[in-house]
């Protein structure tokens, strides 16, 4: 089912539903509930908003995600068809079906305000955040500048990690990425294989290679490389996206993407 994938989509970037809680203001009860096929907690219309919202902080199609929960509940729907005896209706006189009807139409007045006051402080809050981070990205000139080869590390003391034999040529290469804050970051394996995403703070991922790795960091000092379980020394100034040619020698070119 699409709940479960989303789940599983959630899980496989490292990502809980505290996070997304805070990111969307979400109930995390209700996110909860969403990724165990549950969606009776609210009124469609707000199903579908929360559900956009989960989408987006996940990178992943809100329209098609919508689309699957639509399709999920048109099969669940059948008609109703209450029966009830004539001892039971001899109970509902119009009277009492005005009291109930009344409550229930007033409970429902209240959590549906409830509901549209909580959206709209969301909207406000991601407004703000987009703001702020607007402000914070300092403005980048069209052009791209060559960096300068990275120095190796002149440290004579040789570690147990430099002290291991080189891998052979027919053994792959590995790249661990780990995430001091929110990154966006690309990465192509030989040139065919691509995985582009934006990751949360404290997220490790590792990719496998023969020959190289093109990686594409939008806030290089916020993250660490490490190749062969070797950390690589990263040249990138704060906020300016750099792009990084690895191969078994390490970092071979370096390279300011400027927008």
């Amino acid at each position: 089912m699409f709940y479960e994938e989303l789940k599983k989509r959630r899980e496989s970037l490292g990502i809980t539903l505290d996070q997304i809680s805070n990111k969307t203001k979400v109930n995390k009860t209700i996110l909860e509930a969403f990724e165990a096929g549950d969606f009776s907690k609210l009124p469609l219309t707000y199903v579908r908003l929360f559900l956009r919202a989960y989408a987006q902080e996940l990178n992943t199609d809100p329209e098609q995600i919508i689309k699957s929960f639509e399709e999920y509940t048109a099969k669940l729907e059948e008609p109703l068809k209450p029966e009830t005896t004539e001892k039971e209706n001899s109970f509902l006189s119009p009277k009492n079906n005005s009291v109930v009807n009344g409550k229930k139409k007033r409970s429902i007045a209240a959590i549906t305000a409830v509901i549209v006051i909580v959206i709209f402080l969301i909207s406000v809050l991601k407004q703000v955040l987009i703001e702020e981070e607007k402000k914070n990205q300092a403005p980048l000139p069209v052009s791209i500048e060559e960096l300068p080869v990275p120095v190796e590390d002149t440290d004579t003391t040789a570690t147990e990690q430099e002290l291991v034999a080189p891998e052979t040529q027919n053994e792959l290469l590995s790249l661990i990425m780990t995430t001091q804050d929110t990154c966006w970051a690309r990465v192509i394996t030989d040139e065919s294989d691509t995985t582009e995403a934006n990751y949360l703070p404290n997220i490790r991922r590792e990719w496998k290679a023969r020959d190289k790795f093109d990686v594409r960091v939008g806030r290089p000092s916020k993250v660490v490389l490490y190749l062969n379980n070797k950390e690589l020394r990263t040249v990138g100034n704060r906020g300016i996206p750099t792009r990084f040619i690895i191969t078994k020698d390490g970092i071979v070119r370096s390279t300011l993407l400027r927008r």
